[in-house]
């Protein structure tokens, strides 16, 4: 809202509501985006060691990956060992018996419809 814009002037005049200011604003937002990107980052290398290590398989033999995949194997074992492997086991497991679901007599391979 501006205010003597007939004589050539413009002022700003604040909101008419008073606004709380953000709470973010006074925070240190490079710490808490720091805090986010680690505990994130331990989390799934808890609760992911699966997924880590098979993505790390699929990547070419090379002199820097070598030596870091027998540490990033013994990761995920030692994760699973410890349980911490088993919620995305038990979703995996059922998603394995929705995908082998058949209907009638639907054969494994077949789509499912009428022919």
């Amino acid at each position: 809202m501006t205010t003597g814009a007939e004589q050539g002037e413009i002022v700003e005049v604040g909101s008419p509501v008073l606004v709380a200011p953000d709470p973010v604003d006074g925070a240190r937002p490079f710490a808490w985006m720091s805090t986010i990107i680690v505990t994130a980052t331990l989390f799934l290398a808890l609760f992911n060691a699966h997924a880590i290590a098979a993505w790390f398989d699929e990547l070419p033999p090379s002199p820097y990956t070598e030596p870091l995949r027998a540490p990033i194997a013994a990761w995920a074992g030692l994760t699973e060992r410890l349980g911490f492997d088993a919620p995305r086991a038990a979703v995996r497991s059922r998603w394995e018996a929705a995908q082998a679901a058949r209907f009638d007599a639907e054969q494994p391979g077949e789509d499912g419809s009428a022919q």
